[in-house]
């Protein structure tokens, strides 16, 4: 137990033989650890947080549906013949985060054109409390809760069908009874998307309007959209079906998952940077040393006492490094997350259109736990690839080893 303490003193001492250069190091370490801390949590808030955003406009987390209503292979087909009622979800706890919703595809017929579109019915009550649509709104109005044979057009396919505010929309279809569905309904508002996709491919009305169109009764219908955006976690539901937003959106997912990715891999070469000048140093430290270790050599230190005390140096300040890194990764986490990252300054002041809608480009930053330590674990695998080198290159000049 002495020998062992008397190792670490000595190890200790000699950190601060050159205070300069080591300061240097711990500087570089700590800054690198704290920046890069900051940086996954930038990422995984940033993935978090525009996700939140834009699944709460229209999309939701999950839906609820029949197990049949979505394709196994493709979540982008669906069969409208497939629909619900409130009795088949036995969690009634989730009515409160979520809404119903009829989707029709349809033919909407303007002055001048007929497009091919999705209309989704809406329960209006339900989804001004808990999802962000109707906040889209750029002209008119949104979708009367009362009303009945209304619809809400993007504002790019009122301009391909060539509509204005009061005029009536023909929409053509076929009813889930094999007949074919038909309505006219009146333009009370236009949606602004910011001119992504959707905006030329969505319509809104009444859930009631869209029941009638389809030929279902009251009480039935297509989907139960969650927008619970504080868990993450899928109820688990017998007998219906729950798809996450990553299946019905892949394409989506994958870019986040790619950016998450991409952000460690940023980091790892970021680690590696400092570690190719980490291991410089220190193998300039080691040579100058080269006379000490020998006359330890000399007096009956063995190379592995002396290849000990670099580990327990390195050691040392590796751990100095990371616990300041941590501080330094919170407190900046902790800044950003009091003032949101405008992330305009990288996308030139514009906003970002994702999935077809539009994204203000904000970002608050959270603190994730697994970052703090899986940042110092990274650390120290590479402090211990550093040091393998110039240990060997000491040890190989030391003449009187033992």
């Amino acid at each position: 137990m002495t020998n062992k303490l008397f190792l670490l003193k000595f190890s200790y001492r000699n950190l601060w033989r050159f205070p300069k250069r080591t300061f240097i190091m711990l500087a570089s370490l700590v800054i690198g650890t704290g920046f890069i801390i900051w940086n996954l949590n930038f990422s995984e808030s940033g993935s978090k947080e525009m996700m939140k955003k834009f699944l709460a406009q229209y999309q939701g987390r999950y839906h609820i549906t029949h197990s049949k209503y979505y394709d196994v292979e493709n979540r982008k087909l669906f069969n409208n013949y497939k629909t619900i009622t409130d009795e088949d979800i036995s969690d009634k706890t989730l009515f409160t985060t979520t809404s119903r919703r009829v989707t029709a595809p349809v033919f909407a017929s303007g002055q001048s054109k007929t497009l091919g579109i999705l209309l989704t019915g809406l329960d209006v009550v339900q989804e001004t409390k808990i999802c962000s649509l109707y906040k889209m709104i750029r002209g008119g109005r949104f979708l009367e809760p009362q009303g009945h044979r209304e619809i809400v057009l993007g504002k790019r396919l009122a301009e391909r069908i060539n509509v204005k505010l009061g005029d009536e929309v023909a929409v053509i279809g076929q009813a889930i009874d094999g007949s074919i569905a038909n309505d006219l309904l009146k333009v009370v508002g236009f949606l602004d998307l910011g001119g992504g996709d959707l905006e030329e491919s969505l319509a809104f009305t009444q859930i009631s309007t869209a029941q009638d169109l389809m030929v279902l009764q009251p009480e039935t219908y297509h989907q139960r959209v969650s927008f619970d955006m504080e868990h993450e976690t899928y109820p688990d539901l017998k007998g219906v079906a729950v798809t996450s937003w990553r299946e019905i959106l892949p394409e989506i997912s994958v870019s986040v998952h790619f950016i998450d990715r991409f952000t460690w891999l940023i980091s790892i070469i970021i680690m590696v940077v400092i570690s190719l000048g980490l291991s410089n140093t220190l193998m300039i430290t080691f040579f100058e040393r080269e006379q000490e270790f020998q006359s330890l050599n000399i007096i009956g230190a063995k190379t592995s006492w002396i290849t000990t005390s670099l580990m327990i140096e390195l050691l040392l300040l590796g751990t100095i490094a990371v616990i300041f890194g941590d501080i330094l990764g919170f407190i900046f986490t902790w800044i950003c997350n009091i003032h949101p990252v405008d992330i305009s300054l990288f996308t030139g002041g514009k906003s970002i259109i994702m999935g077809g809608m539009v994204m203000q480009p904000t970002v608050r930053l959270y603190s994730v736990p697994k970052y703090y330590w899986q940042v110092p674990v990274m650390i120290f695998f590479f402090l211990g690839l550093t040091m393998i080198y110039p240990m060997i290159r000491v040890i190989r000049r030391s003449k009187n080893a033992i």
